[in-house]
């Protein structure tokens, strides 16, 4: 929940047409989060998945501090709690995402993309990806992951 506070507001914060996702491209700041942008054309079966493996991967995304977010060509966000308006057409333009398609993209704590990929996500290619990047590792290092039994 902390993270949607801080999300929201760095979006209030910032421009809607030249920073339509916070820091994404800004070398100079350093998001405290990572972030996994699903866009899809709407709420479907891809969608519904996607939902339901981030419930089953929460421990896992919490532990590297990754927001999830859905994004449908209507404009509609998951989860809604979330509160967040973004303006969907800009987010789609700025990151190239190919209208009726289904593209999933994390974006680092330093804004910038870090893999894409289509409608089905491998969750533990996605975390064993996270866990080289150096702010990850410098994490891992600080403390010890909640999520392991």
């Amino acid at each position: 929940m902390r993270h949607l506070y801080i999300l929201s507001g760095l979006l209030l914060a910032l421009s809607t047409t030249s920073f339509a996702y916070p820091g994404y491209g800004q070398q100079s700041h350093t998001l405290s989060h990572r972030s996994v942008l699903f866009f899809a054309p709407s709420h479907d079966t891809f969608v519904e998945r996607f939902l339901f493996e981030t419930r089953m991967n929460n421990c896992e995304l919490n532990d590297r501090e990754v927001f999830t977010l859905v994004l449908t060509e209507d404009g509609k966000t998951y989860p809604e709690q979330t509160g967040l308006g973004f303006n969907v057409d800009v987010l789609a333009e700025q990151f190239a995402i190919p209208k009726g398609s289904h593209t999933a993209i994390l974006i680092g704590k330093d804004g910038d993309e870090k893999h894409r990929w289509g409608s089905e996500t491998d969750w533990q290619y996605i975390a064993d990806l996270i866990d080289t990047m150096p702010m990850r590792q410098s994490e891992m290092a600080e403390r010890p992951s909640p999520c392991r039994v």
